[in-house]
């Protein structure tokens, strides 16, 4: 299966020529099976440049692609894809889970797959809806270069995230079962989401974007705090237990993230 339309070493000096950096993702990338079910194909994007989430330009070779049929001319929408964008915006959920941690949203199974690779974890349980995307996921070998262990880990149950009930309690719970970055509904579904899960821990797509409206008065005062005081904060404002790390200032990281979705003329709502 060829993925990218360059050599490394073309790759490289296009890389350079373009001012942007060749990335290599420091998680485990699954190897995909192209294919259908559905509405919904997996495919692979050539050479090409992509913005972080946390980052600036990257240049990408062979990425990934989630993709869902529309009845528009283009026929196609990429609803998922391993950019350095949406791989750098779930490297918390991949970090600081533990225990029972639960996945809403299958997506192309990379970030269960990076969470079930974590030693704190012990069970992950992943909620999709769409028996599509299970059925393309099951297809795709993706879970084919995990170890057995790590495998035995997984557990998908076909299910709605905005009404599905734990057997056991939660760890670290994330959501990621929207289309876009910063959709308006995202906070009320977040509040549903956790009346039936009673997770201790959560954290969900585009956390910072959210928190940056919540909080953008604060964010200075906040940046100068304990990582501790900055979760109280936060979960007084959102009603939520939303994940801090404890190991570098959030405040800046959420101001990081407003900044460079600003340089690309990115506002949020």
């Amino acid at each position: 299966m060829t993925t990218t339309i360059f050599d490394p070493q073309q790759e490289a000096v296009l890389a350079q020529a373009l001012g942007a950096p060749l990335y290599a993702s420091r998680w485990h990338t699954p190897s995909y099976e192209l294919g259908e079910a559905g509405d919904w194909r997996l495919a692979y994007c050539p050479f090409h440049l992509e913005h972080g989430y946390f980052t600036a330009l990257w240049a990408v070779s062979g990425m990934p692609l989630l993709m869902r049929r529309t009845t528009d001319v283009e026929g196609w929408e990429v609803w998922m894809s391993l950019t350095p964008h949406e791989i750098e915006s779930q490297e918390l959920a991949c970090e600081h889970a533990r225990g029972h941690t639960v996945v809403m949203g299958l997506g192309m199974g990379w970030v269960a797959s990076n969470i079930a690779l974590n030693p704190a974890v012990d069970r992950v349980t992943v909620i999709e809806r769409d028996p599509q995307v299970i059925a393309l996921f099951e297809h795709s070998g993706a879970l084919g270069g995990l170890p057995s262990g790590i495998r035995a880990k997984l557990r998908i149950v076909q299910a709605d995230a905005l009404d599905w009930v734990p057997d056991r309690s939660v760890d670290l719970l994330y959501v990621d079962i929207w289309r876009d970055l910063d959709e308006p509904q995202v906070m009320d579904q977040m509040q549903r989401i956790q009346a039936n899960v009673r997770a201790s821990c959560i954290y969900f797509w585009g956390q910072e974007i959210k928190l940056f409206g919540l909080l953008n008065a604060e964010l200075d005062a906040l940046g100068a705090q304990s990582p501790q005081r900055v979760r109280e904060r936060i979960e007084a404002l959102s009603g939520l237990p939303l994940l801090v790390p404890g190991n570098g200032n959030y405040p800046e990281m959420i101001k990081t993230v407003i900044g460079i979705r600003r340089s690309r003329g990115i506002k949020a709502r």
